[in-house]
């Protein structure tokens, strides 16, 4: 309130300081943000190349594979719906909507291991796993397996996909159950669908390592960028 801050101080340096001060964070700045976004193009980058690993070895590349509708291998169901006040920032039960995790729950409505869908939302058609308990709300689809499967080779499959391509709404995007359900994919057999998981867990894996490393100096630079303003707007950096 301003009742509240009308009584603090601050450092008032003279007009030549504060526009030396001003020229000084915008050039630094700007340098860090140049940086930021070099970094955030490379992890962009990466994750196009890890797409296309997976994609590659999820293509049927000798013609063997049967084809089968997403309605033959899984029910397809919406979640149920849930409150906003009963998600929480932290809790027992994770809560999963139409772009992914929401937050979580006192309670849970699943058990098992799952492959969700994204009913509505910015990123309908995106894939997220669910393990253990957890409450999927009514804008996540619920993949129940129809036949025995490995569920990370068929989240994967799935995403590949591209389900959000089938959007029937630009104002609201969504994706319906009755479409997608009739969207077929390449479906080897169970051994040679555990075979592509461990080859996309090892070949992603060492993708996504180099993405964590390249997220964590992004962090550092940008508090970097916070600590470097500080600094310099309270004195205790001279640059006049």
């Amino acid at each position: 309130k301003y009742s509240s801050m009308k009584g603090m101080f601050i450092p008032l340096p003279s007009l030549e300081e504060q526009t030396a001060i001003a020229k000084y964070l915008d050039a630094k700045t700007e340098q860090i943000n140049r940086f930021i976004a070099k970094k955030e193009k490379l992890i962009a980058l990466l994750k196009e190349q890890k797409q296309a690993v997976i994609n590659e070895l999820l293509e049927d590349k000798e013609g063997k594979w049967e084809r089968r509708k997403l309605k033959y291998v899984v029910s397809m169901k919406s979640g149920n719906f849930i409150d906003a006040v009963d998600i929480h920032e932290t809790g027992d039960f994770p809560v999963f909507g139409g772009n992914g995790l929401r937050g979580f729950a006192k309670n849970y409505t699943h058990e098992g291991d799952y492959v969700l869908i994204g009913r509505q939302g910015a990123l309908c058609g995106n894939v997220n796993f669910a393990y253990g308990k957890f409450w999927p709300s009514e804008h996540a689809i619920v993949c129940t397996p129809k036949v025995m499967f490995d569920t990370f080779w068929f989240g994967n499959a799935v995403r590949s996909l591209n389900l959000g391509q089938y959007s029937q709404s630009a104002a609201q995007p969504g994706i319906s159950i009755g479409v997608v359900s009739n969207v077929s994919l390449p479906f080897p057999d169970y051994t040679t669908q555990q075979q592509i998981s461990e080859r996309i867990k090892n070949e992603g894996g060492r993708i996504d390592e180099t993405i964590i490393r390249i997220e964590k100096e992004i962090e550092k630079v940008k508090e970097l960028k916070q600590s470097l303003i500080a600094e310099v707007v309270t004195g205790r950096i001279k640059v006049a």
